[in-house]
């Protein structure tokens, strides 16, 4: 009887692990933190940095089509919620001015919805010339995106036709 007394102590004595009150515990207060920060996870607020992504890729799109095709593109911003890329050609009378292709189709992009450039942003033309740099910019360029909750993303445009955000 003493052999199992002690092997009986031993089995109680080194049995560790958490008891039901503690685990409880530690549930709930994860799932207070979760309820907390959970307000911080909505998917409208990621919609801002992809508008912001969307422009600054069709501004380097629109700036890797220039050098490597020779030729000048043109990014606009026609309204508040849309990104306009065009091709540009040289005008027949080679006064060195460059003038939209009717050929080319241009590409129309839309930011995701809830998302709109800011009004100092709209009516903004950048034109790259076939060695990469913003034409008719004497100062860096910043374009605004913002979201329904009024979070801004910026973005800028350098006369070196480099894209960058902020």
């Amino acid at each position: 009887m003493h052999a199992r007394n002690q092997r009986q102590r031993f089995w109680t004595a080194n049995a560790r692990g958490y008891s039901l009150i503690e685990l409880m515990t530690a549930l709930t207060i994860l799932a207070i933190v979760a309820k907390i920060a959970m307000p911080h996870f909505d998917a409208r607020r990621v919609d801002v940095v992809t508008a912001q992504r969307i422009a600054i890729a069709n501004l380097r799109i629109a700036r890797s089509n220039a050098i490597t095709k020779s030729i000048h593109y043109q990014i606009s911003i026609p309204t508040t919620t849309t990104i306009k890329m065009t091709r540009m050609l040289e005008s027949p009378a080679g006064s060195g001015t460059w003038i939209a292709d009717s050929a080319f189709v241009a590409q129309t992009i839309t930011v995701p919805v809830g998302t709109q450039f800011k009004s100092t942003s709209v009516s903004t033309t950048i034109e790259f010339n076939s060695r990469g740099l913003a034409t008719g910019l004497s100062a860096v360029k910043q374009l605004d995106v913002q979201d329904s909750f009024s979070v801004t993303k910026s973005l800028q445009v350098w006369p070196s036709g480099q894209v960058n955000e902020l």
